[in-house]
């Protein structure tokens, strides 16, 4: 996102709903905050709920800015894995942004179209993102069933957020965000490593 205004109106936003929450918001507080008339907010988002996606988007791009970090030719496997690691306790253990993602979960669910489709394309390059960094941390060979452990951890993330959105996580939360990544870093490779020979629910009876 290279636009200096967007990133004003967005990071403006974010600061609000830190102090104010998501419904108490207002276009207009947004605005004043980023020193902007009303008009020139609209003039980038049409609605509330479309600049909200983009302050999501812009606190909680987890991969996107991990792929960066890969993209330098000097990257090494062991520190973009630590910078996973990073970027997932950073997601867990900041709540500021937790109301917000379902806020806007919830107007997906209730007929948003417009939101249900940008969660749709967010996920789908979340999980290829995740699939494309296994590749590169573990140095394992691309096979279809990458994507789908990629949505596991993407989901579990969510997960994780939920119950702490709703105040039911049972456990401590940097406890978790701990075991989070030494799963990831330990049991997703030697899972890869061993998917060929891994049969134990073929055929599965689910009647």
């Amino acid at each position: 996102m290279k636009n200096d205004r967007k990133i004003k109106i967005i990071e403006a936003a974010q600061r609000l709903i830190a102090q104010k929450g998501v419904e108490k918001t207002s276009m207009r507080d947004i605005a004043i905050e980023a020193g902007l008339t009303t008009g020139a907010i609209y003039y980038y988002y049409e609605s509330k709920e479309e600049l909200l996606y983009d302050v999501m988007d812009y606190a909680t791009a987890v991969t996107s800015e991990i792929m960066k970090m890969r993209a330098m030719t000097e990257a090494k496997p062991d520190d973009v894995l630590d910078e996973i690691a990073r970027k997932v306790t950073q997601r867990l253990t900041n709540n500021g942004n937790w109301n917000l993602r379902f806020y806007l979960a919830q107007q997906a669910a209730l007929g948003d179209e417009t939101l249900r489709e940008r969660f749709a394309v967010d996920y789908a390059a979340q999980t290829k993102r995740t699939a494309d960094l296994f590749n590169f941390v573990f140095d394992t060979p691309h096979q279809p069933e990458d994507q789908y452990l990629a949505a596991l951890m993407v989901a579990a993330l969510d997960g994780i957020n939920f119950q702490q959105f709703i105040g039911a996580l049972p456990v401590e939360i940097d406890e978790m965000a701990r075991l989070y990544n030494e799963f990831f870093a330990y049991a997703v490779p030697l899972f890869q490593k061993n998917l060929k020979g891994i049969h134990r629910f073929d055929g599965l009876d689910t009647e």
